[in-house]
């Protein structure tokens, strides 16, 4: 276990691969441009309906579960079944996202 205290005081706890699975997402610099649009690493992505695929992001309002966070990105690694998809939860597991709600950003221009 190790702590991990911020500028501002907040201390991040955990085993060594759970807080840098924290640093990297937070590092991943999110920008919201809108409701419709997000920047991830400098790349602009776009909201869509319909089922996410590899390489889109999907974004919570309200997460579900603990190891889940609202208005972070988190990357589709696969498509998973009845419109779910695969993706890393904030432990670092493979979570099948199948009847989330969800909102799924894609790289603007693959729309």
């Amino acid at each position: 276990m190790i702590k991990y205290k911020i500028a501002d005081g907040t201390t991040i706890e955990g085993s060594v691969d759970e807080v840098l699975t924290f640093l990297t997402r937070m590092a991943a610099i999110t920008t919201y441009s809108s409701d419709d649009e997000l920047e991830i690493h400098g790349q602009p992505f776009k909201k869509v309906q319909g089922p996410a695929r590899q390489g889109d992001f999907i974004v919570y309002e309200t997460a579900p579960y603990g190891f889940l966070t609202p208005e972070i990105a988190y990357l589709v690694r696969s498509s998973g079944v009845d419109n779910g998809a695969i993706i890393l939860d904030d432990d670092g597991d493979e979570y099948d996202t199948r009847g989330d709600d969800f909102n799924v950003y894609r790289l603007k221009g693959k729309e």
